[in-house]
């Protein structure tokens, strides 16, 4: 029975190497594809991880920014308000600058009708104004401010003269 089957046959043992060579190749095959597979899926799962973690910042940037978004709104609202302030404080300095640019007039020498003209000062105070300068700067005496002058010149302001006490 043994004779009867060809085991000398170099065609079969040729075919036989090559089974077995074709099958080691198809096992080595098998190995790398399942190496480059694992491979893969740990690529796979570190991608996915770094996906969540941007994933997350990308959430923390985004409350970020919408608190800073408040923020700056915040902020805005403040400089409106500073600004509608600041043009409320321009108009209501004006008349101090006429007061400031009137002193200024009368140091250097201007009169009072200059002081009407240039600052648009009602007459009598341009001449407070330079009456103001005028002692501040020595050249009329200013008057003792005495209890009972002061009194009595309060008084006669008034009209009445206070009653006297008696002790």
């Amino acid at each position: 029975m043994l004779e009867s089957f060809p085991f000398q046959s170099p065609l079969l043992w040729v075919g036989v190497v090559a089974f077995v060579v074709i099958l080691i190749w198809l096992v080595k095959l098998h190995r790398q594809l399942s190496v480059h597979k694992n491979t893969s899926r740990q690529q796979i799962r570190h991608a996915d991880k770094e996906l969540d973690k941007c994933n997350k910042q990308l959430l923390e940037v985004r409350s970020v920014l919408v608190g800073l978004g408040q923020k700056i709104s915040e902020q805005e609202d403040i400089i409106r308000h500073l600004t509608e302030r600041v043009v409320e404080l321009e108009n209501i300095d004006s008349d101090g600058r006429l007061y400031t640019r009137a002193n200024k007039m009368v140091k250097l020498g201007a009169d009072i009708n200059e002081l009407i003209e240039e600052c648009e000062l009602p007459k009598a105070e341009a001449e407070l104004m330079m009456s103001l300068q005028n002692k501040i700067a020595g050249k009329e005496k200013v008057p003792p401010l005495n209890k009972s002058r002061a009194q009595s010149t309060r008084s006669q302001m008034m009209g009445y003269q206070p009653a006297k006490r008696s002790r």
